[in-house]
């Protein structure tokens, strides 16, 4: 069902900086992509140095998620904008997962400023729905 989808991962600045998932040390950081990649075929990391520990924010974090403060927003996002745009461009990804709402409520109002449709961004959990087989409909 996520086959349509050549997906890759955000880290979330605030999950990244100090959470722990699961039982071991970096599991913030594995657990979102293992499960990405149970319940899809066709996963790209976005490049060395813009992932994991290094991660950029969305721009909307620290109290900025307000339309008042759109420029900065906006600013904020090129980074991680410009590691989407190259992973689109080498590899046809279409849809960047995440796990903070935060992020997809702030990549929502600014990937179309970049040139994106909004609907690239979603969650974990999205993929994980489209994945469910609930069995035959009688």
């Amino acid at each position: 069902k996520n086959d349509k989808f050549t997906i890759t991962f955000h880290d979330s600045c605030n999950v990244a900086r100090g959470s722990r998932m699961g039982d071991l040390p970096g599991g913030q950081f594995e657990i979102p992509r293992n499960i990405i990649k149970t319940v899809a075929n066709n996963y790209v990391e976005m490049a060395p140095g813009t992932t994991h520990e290094q991660t950029f924010c969305c721009g909307g974090g620290g109290g900025l998620l307000t339309d008042d403060l759109m420029e900065i927003r906006v600013k904020g996002a090129l980074p991680r904008m410009e590691a989407l745009n190259q992973v689109k461009e080498e590899h046809g990804v279409n849809f960047m997962a995440t796990i903070c709402a935060i992020c997809k409520a702030q990549f929502t109002k600014v990937l179309p400023v970049y040139g994106f449709d909004r609907k690239v961004v979603g969650g974990v959990h999205q993929l994980v729905s489209n994945a469910i087989i609930l069995g035959e409909q009688e």
